[in-house]
């Protein structure tokens, strides 16, 4: 410190010396030096003498007064694994900076170099919390600096190889994710299926069974590994188109005689969405017969003994293909001569019929079953068979089976035979007689029948000469019972229509002989009961004798018609050509309708027409018959008129509710519909 003694000259002075030491050497004005005197002090004189001045001192330059309004604040983006790229994210700031630093820390200590934007996590940096320290500078701001938060940084895995779909892709069958192994080893692995890009609940394991919401749709898994300490990887395979599924039938079929020389066709069934392309094969015990692939086969030797089936398959573009199988038939050598049997004898009531079969070759073992109707008898299983009472009036055939090891068993059936309606000149005890079935006299003028209307006529070539008057009786039977009464009885209702009074006898049948005598005879020969108890024949309703039709029933359609009837049908049809002549089947009032069908019309029969019919009454032996001829395109008689039986009333039509062109015929006995109809009255389906 200079002392407040020393002269103000040799102040100046050291003031002068110490801007010549600092390089500076200044000639200043009076006026200028004048300024550097004290206070008071006299101005000398100047003089042309240089004079050495100090350079003034720099003013220091402020310290910036304003902050960031706001300061950002950094994050780390990318996957902090060793080795990946991670990036600084500066965050918001106000205002902008001019310019940013960067640098990068490990546990909170500077990374030496790290001082971009970006770093790649390396080996130094696995387990260790990284973070990135952004500042930013602006003129007139306070540098300010912000730190992220530490992300640990994991390990990466040696190998995470994707997976890949296996397995048959179709609806109903698994498939399965399958990779290489992930390292390093333990890595915890999940699964997760994937339908058009959305998860399927449920399915998280490594196999996946596919199902019908999967058809047409990508199918696809992702595996994701997970391992303490290292970065968790997803990796997804390929997708997969699953099929379409074809709709198919449960079963296939194969039809023909399982024979050698035989051929088989296949039945597929029906397949979907048309079209799909089938193929066949056909198998020999389950395996493939070299060539047949067409859908018929035609059996050869090597096929006897075996098990034949054919394979059906269906492809379609898009489609799961699918194949069914038959099941299987057991081929045998087929007979070279396989007849078919006859029937020898005479078919009547008490006749025996013999079996002739032929020459079968190789020979056989031959088996027999004798049928009325189509319907088995019971123990008629030999080749010869005695005719029962029952059976007449009825079909009957014989049928034969051929059986030989390694052949295959052939059934033959021979022609149908009627037997006789003719219960010879006795009925049996025990014997029923039905409609149609007859006793006649030896001499065959006389015949006391039942008709299929009920009523029990005898008659002398063909006419009537009496009768029991049961008329209108449903499926009447005659019977002579055991213990000696004679009775008509309805089949349908069990109800008895007449008897004969003669309860309590012992008879040994009723016979008819050549003068037209009917007896019940007793087993001493006496007669119990004769015909001439039974009334008169008097029904003038009747067809005559020279009139087609049966039982005193004429012929609605002539010469001959096919009947068809239908559940609940009131009647029975009779198809014919319009215009066809439609004859009354008894005498009686006509009463001619013209009307609208108003219900039971179903919807696929046309109803556009009144429709026209003829009713005819009639009474016999007190019982109301009326019949109504329907669907006429033409009357053929007037309202109130009278006819006789056989008489033409029409033509065949199809008016009101009707398909096509027929006669339908109804018969109501005492206003009961469905009681009789014309086939009970004509004996048949036909005529």
């Amino acid at each position: 410190m200079i002392s407040r003694a020393l002269p103000r000259r040799a102040l100046a002075t050291f003031a002068g010396l110490a801007l010549i030491a600092a390089g500076a050497l200044t000639v200043l004005p009076a006026s200028a030096a004048s300024h550097m005197l004290p206070a008071g002090a006299q101005t000398p004189t100047p003089t042309a003498t240089a004079v050495a001045t100090p350079t003034p001192t720099p003013t220091p330059t402020p310290a910036p007064s304003k902050r960031f309004t706001t300061v950002g604040t950094p994050t780390v983006s990318g996957t902090t694994t060793v080795g990946r790229t991670l990036t600084a994210v500066r965050g918001t700031w106000s205002p902008t900076p001019s310019t940013f630093r960067y640098q990068w820390l490990r546990g909170g200590s500077a990374i030496a170099g790290a001082t971009s934007a970006t770093y790649v996590a390396t080996a130094a940096d696995a387990d260790q919390v990284l973070s990135v320290r952004v500042t930013a500078s602006r003129t007139g701001y306070v540098t300010t600096s912000a730190t992220s938060s530490g992300r640990t940084i994991l390990r990466a895995f040696t190998a995470s190889p994707a997976p890949v779909i296996t397995g048959t892709v179709a609806v109903g069958r698994t498939v399965t994710a399958t990779h290489e192994a992930w390292g390093p080893s333990p890595v915890a692995l999940t699964y997760q299926w994937y339908r058009a890009g959305s998860a399927i609940a449920g399915a998280t394991a490594a196999s996946y069974k596919l199902t019908s919401a999967d058809a047409g749709k990508a199918v696809s898994v992702r595996l994701k590994g997970v391992k303490t300490g290292y970065t968790s990887v997803t990796r997804s395979s390929a997708a997969v188109t699953v099929p379409r599924v074809l709709t198919v039938p449960s079963r296939v079929a194969l039809s023909g005689t399982p024979a050698v020389g035989s051929t088989l066709t296949a039945s597929p069934g029906t397949w979907g969405p048309s079209p799909v392309t089938l193929r066949y094969q056909w198998l020999r015990d389950g395996a493939s017969i070299p060539g047949a692939t067409a859908k018929t086969y035609k059996l050869v030797a090597a096929d006897a003994g075996h098990e034949v089936s054919v394979r059906i398959g269906g492809s379609k573009s898009g489609y799961t293909s699918v194949s069914r199988t038959s099941a299987t038939v057991d081929v045998k050598w087929a007979f070279t001569s396989a007849p078919t049997p006859t029937v020898s004898g005479s078919v009547a009531a008490g006749r025996t019929l013999t079996a002739v079969i032929g020459t079968w070759s190789p020979t056989p073992n031959l088996g027999y079953q004798w049928r009325v109707d189509g319907a088995v008898v019971a123990g008629a299983t030999s080749s010869t068979w005695r005719v029962p009472e029952w059976a007449a009036g009825r079909a009957v055939t014989v049928t034969v089976t051929a059986t030989k090891s390694g052949y295959l068993t052939v059934t033959r059936t021979s022609v149908k035979r009627t037997a006789s309606w003719s219960l010879g000149n006795v009925l049996r005890p025990g014997i029923p007689m039905r409609a149609g079935t007859y006793i006649a006299s030896p001499n065959g003028t006389y015949r006391f029948t039942v008709q299929g209307d009920g009523n029990v006529v005898l008659s002398r070539s063909g006419t009537p000469l009496r009768t029991t008057r049961t008329t209108g009786t449903a499926a009447p039977v005659l019977l002579l019972r055991e213990d000696g009464a004679l009775a008509v009885y309805s089949t349908r209702d069990g109800r008895a229509a007449w008897g004969s009074g003669t309860n309590g006898y012992a008879v040994a049948g009723l016979t008819l002989d050549d003068n037209g005598q009917l007896r019940l005879v007793e087993v001493d020969g006496l007669s119990t009961w004769t015909g001439k108890k039974l009334p008169a024949y008097s029904d003038a309703s009747a067809a005559g004798s020279g009139v087609p039709g049966k039982y005193g029933w004429a012929f609605p359609i002539r010469p001959s018609a096919t009947m068809t009837t239908y559940s609940g049908h009131s009647g029975d049809d009779f198809a014919a050509r319009t215009g066809t002549p439609v004859y009354a089947m008894r005498g009686g009032t006509v009463t001619v309708q013209e009307i609208w069908i108003t219900s039971g019309c179903p919807s696929w029969a046309p109803n556009n027409t009144r429709q026209k019919q003829v009713l005819v009454k009639t009474t016999i032996d007190g019982t109301e018959f009326v019949l109504t001829y329907a669907h006429l395109s033409a009357f053929s008689v007037k309202n109130g008129q009278t006819v006789k039986a056989g008489q033409k009333i029409g033509e065949v039509g199809s008016t009101g509710c009707s398909t096509g062109p027929h006669l339908h015929l109804g018969v109501k006995v005492d206003g009961v519909a469905k009681l009789l109809y014309p086939r009970d009255l004509l004996l048949g389906a036909s005529y």
